[in-house]
Order: structure tokens, then sequence, then C-alpha cells
């Protein structure tokens, strides 16, 4: 357990300011994370906007069980999610790449919730993967 804890400590720079992570993780699928200032998640993606939008929007319907919110001009979808509304942001960067953003926040957007937004970026990362 203090192992843990201790690790868990170590690694907590690595989560706050601009920390950038990179990743080789799940086939080539993910180009590279990072965490910027104000808890935004970016990753970058090996894959086409047009695969990973439609799978951000039943990601999020399938987590909350109120009505997301879906703006499909800038592709940004926000939901509630066991008492955080969690926010995700998609767009092209190259032919085939894409970013894709996530903020996680609670009571009201004043304390981020990084923990859901990473679960969630993770969650997404996976279903892709498995749709290949």
């Amino acid at each position: 357990m203090r192992t843990a804890l201790f690790a868990t400590l170590l690694a907590l720079p690595l989560f706050s300011g601009c920390a950038a992570v990179a990743v080789g993780a799940i086939g080539g699928l993910v180009l590279s994370k990072e965490v910027s200032d104000n808890n935004v998640f970016e990753t970058r993606l090996n894959i086409d906007v047009s695969k990973v939008w439609p799978m951000v929007k039943k990601t999020l319907s399938d987590a909350s069980l109120e009505t997301i919110e879906i703006d499909e001009n800038v592709r940004s979808a926000k939901a509630k999610i066991d008492g955080s509304t969690v926010t995700v942001w998609v767009e092209a960067y190259d032919l085939d790449k894409t970013v894709m953003r996530t903020r996680a926040t609670k009571y009201g957007g004043t304390i981020n919730d990084p923990g859901r937004a990473t679960a969630l970026q993770e969650r997404i990362i996976t279903r892709l993967e498995a749709s290949k």
C-alpha cells in the first residue's frame, strides 16, 4: 500500500502543468498525450476524425444517464457522468490524424476531475482499438 502511494506521489507532477508524455501504446493508435495548465487532456491519435468523432459521441452517451450536448460544427460533446461534467473536443490535424481533448469538472465546474477525464479518454481509445 505504501509503495503504491509513493509511486502515485512521484507521478503527480506528470499530471500537472504542461507535462507532456509520449506514448507508444495500443498498437500505434496513440501518438502522444499532453496535459495543459487548465487540466485539458490532449491525445493525438493516428486515426481519422471520421472514426473518432462517432466513437466519442457513443462512449459519452453510454456513460451518461442524461442526454449529451453535441455541437457538430466544432465537434464537441458534453455529458454529465457521475456528478462530473465531461467535455470532449475532436479535431483533425492531418490526414488520418486526430486530436482529442478532454476536460472533466465537478461541483459546478469549480474543481477539476482529472481521473474522470483520463478514464473516459482511455475508454474511447480502447473502443477505437477494438473497432479497428
